[in-house]
């Protein structure tokens, strides 16, 4: 009987050791990379936090007073740092135009691209591994 007990707790351990990781992190899967979208908004919210970044930009639809409040996922702070991002990038308040892979499910989220800032100046989203130093 105790052995029996042993075992059904070692399976059930090593199975949740390998099925944690598997829901741990999420991928790209749920964003359409092939149709990027350009929008123009208003920054209410930027959040500089670890796993991701988020951006948070109200876009007001045509000529109307209403606006959709975008919430817009990037990589994490150090990749972010590596491609010129710092935490004081974003102001609430600012006027960007920003380019993502909006969600394939056609709500208003999206991964970040590329940003162009009020003065003009344009980030990437930044990439894993091309801005990395070289290794010596």
């Amino acid at each position: 009987m105790k052995r029996k007990l042993v075992t059904s707790f070692g399976l059930a351990v090593g199975l949740l050791m390998i099925c944690v990781p598997v829901f741990a992190h999420h991928g790209g899967s749920d964003y359409d990379t092939q149709n990027l979208l350009t929008l123009k908004g208003t920054v209410t919210e930027f959040l500089w936090e670890n796993p991701h970044c988020q951006v948070f930009l109200d876009v007001k639809k045509d000529d109307s007073d209403k606006a959709v409040n975008w919430g817009i996922e990037t990589l994490a702070p150090a990749v972010l740092k590596r491609a010129g991002w710092t935490p004081k990038t974003l102001h609430p308040g600012d006027q960007i135009t920003i380019t993502l892979a909006p969600s394939k499910k056609g709500t208003p989220i999206g991964m970040i691209r590329r940003v162009v800032l009020p003065n003009g100046k344009e980030l990437t989203g930044g990439s894993f591994g091309s801005e990395l130093p070289p290794q010596q």
